[in-house]
């Protein structure tokens, strides 16, 4: 099948298109850009490197803009991609449990008669983060729950992190992947990066409950 994949640069939706690309042709990248920094939908932080992003990838780009307003957003996905006009067969999401996005994008994809492709979907929590030990490079940007600590942000996600998040999952509940908007992630490489993501400079920026890793400055690399 002929895809598009709704990429934010975190770990769910690359891995998502990793899986999706080994049986598919990924046509293109959508990335959806929010006004609102409290999108109920969509990942805000650091979306000006979805350029670089489908750079690394070699693959072609689209943003849809949303204000980000509950339900609102919806309809902003289903007229953006309606006016792209793309020939697809098919929509690759990376949500692993959320029924709340799940049914959202049931809507945008029978509004353009494409199939909703979620390779993660009920996947083992524990395998996923695993797997993305393995494959990626990729870092915390945002924290939004209790024990993430300023300390969290720009952390490279590896076993040692893997082991905290259980310690805290099973101290306050988060959600070991962060599907509840416990922290959000970018993926710096990838199997399927031509290049790499290199950061050179950040600001660590921390607004009453919640932080954010915002990237300054970055540049992208050949890889060896």
């Amino acid at each position: 099948m002929k895809l598009a994949a709704l990429i934010s640069g975190g770990k769910d939706s690359i891995l998502a298109l990793h899986k999706a690309a080994e049986n598919n042709t990924i046509e293109c990248l959508i990335g959806v850009v929010p006004k609102n920094l409290d999108s109920y939908m969509y990942h805000t932080p650091n979306l000006h490197l979805l350029n670089a992003i489908a750079e690394c990838l070699e693959l072609p780009i689209y943003k849809i803009a949303t204000a980000g307003k509950k339900e609102k957003e919806v309809d902003d996905l289903i007229a953006g991609l309606k006016s792209l006009n793309l020939n697809i067969d098919g929509i690759v999401i990376g949500g692993l449990e959320s029924e709340y996005q799940k049914k959202r994008f049931e809507k945008v994809c029978k509004a353009l008669n494409v199939k909703m492709i979620a390779p993660l979907w009920k996947s083992n929590v524990l395998n996923i983060m695993n797997e993305i030990i393995e494959k990626f490079d990729c870092i915390i940007v945002k924290v939004s729950a209790m024990g993430l600590t300023k300390e969290w942000l720009g952390r490279k996600i590896d076993k040692d992190c893997l082991d905290d998040l259980i310690k805290l999952n099973k101290k306050y509940k988060i959600h070991i992947a962060g599907e509840g908007g416990e922290y959000e992630t970018l993926v710096l490489d990838a199997p399927l990066y031509k290049k790499r993501i290199i950061i050179e400079s950040f600001d660590l920026v921390w607004k009453n409950y919640y932080g954010v890793f915002e990237i300054k400055s970055f540049k992208i690399v050949e890889k060896n």
